[in-house]
């Protein structure tokens, strides 16, 4: 499950009632270290980069690099010097959720001390919507580090290549070899994007957050809109602090957009620093 905390306001209701959730671009999110990867592009230099020259070897399938034909493939590698994923960053679109549904900083931080409400999200569900979008979406969850992560633009460049090549031996071939060979590409792809776009500094750890990352072609600062069939939201989770009219609303709009989904009260459990969801 994916649980997404919210306080109460107009904006947070009429997205509820629209069943639409919204992926926002990296800027409007709260951490000022957010998307702060160091990305790199160019040539690589394989006297003085052998790390980076060996990553972009193994993304072209060999992972020993003393075995890989390198010999006379510079004007192979050449063609990927303009890759650089930071490029992408503007167009790169981000939902948050969390992976608890009790944690008592979320709900303090994010559900206006329990006087908010958290949607319980069936994931199986919101992968099927987001596997309609093009730009690798993805569900992840973040990575917490002492320092950012690296990435490289020309490890990018092979993978994307190799992904064209394995899709047009799978169209000649009829193998499945091949589709396998793309899938597993295409993750590998999925795993810069993880790097680049879902890692935060240690501090943010408590979170616990997942992530949906898609890329977008939009260049401006608008979010993405994704729409969500009514069975996506399992329950909604109210606060046992809610006034009550804020209360009258939200089981309201459950009622009408969500008749599957119930709706449940976190409140404080007596002399304990825990929640009860019932």
């Amino acid at each position: 499950m994916l649980y997404k905390y919210g306080s109460v306001s107009e904006r947070s209701l009429r997205s509820l009632s629209d069943r639409t959730l919204y992926a926002q671009h990296f800027t409007r999110f709260n951490d000022p270290f957010e998307c702060g990867a160091l990305f790199l592009a160019g040539q690589i230099d394989r006297e003085t980069e052998p790390a980076r020259f060996a990553a972009m070897l193994q993304a072209w399938g060999f992972n020993d690099p003393n075995t890989a034909p390198i010999e006379g493939t510079d004007e192979y590698f050449e063609q990927f010097e303009s890759y650089n994923l930071k490029l992408a960053l503007p167009g790169v679109r981000i939902c948050c959720f969390a992976s608890e549904v009790d944690n008592l900083l979320m709900w303090s931080h994010y559900a206006g001390g329990l006087r908010g409400f958290c949607l319980e999200l069936d994931e199986t569900v919101i992968s099927a919507v987001i596997g309609e979008l093009p730009g690798f979406p993805l569900i992840t969850d973040v990575a917490y580090t002492d320092e950012p992560p690296t990435v490289d633009g020309m490890v990018l460049g092979v993978l994307d290549d190799q992904i064209d090549y394995a899709y047009m031996c799978f169209h000649e071939e009829k193998d499945d070899f091949w589709l396998e060979e793309a899938k597993r590409l295409e993750g590998e792809v999925q795993n810069l994007y993880r790097q680049g776009f879902a890692t935060k500094p240690k501090a943010w750890s408590y979170e616990r957050e997942r992530r949906l990352i898609v890329q977008t072609d939009q260049h401006d600062m608008e979010p993405l809109a994704i729409r969500l069939p009514s069975e996506a939201v399992r329950s909604v989770i109210l606060g046992e602090l809610m006034p009550s009219e804020d209360r009258a609303r939200i089981e309201e709009i459950v009622a009408e957009e969500y008749p599957v989904a119930s709706v449940r009260t976190a409140r404080r459990k007596l002399f304990t620093y825990k929640l009860t969801i019932e």
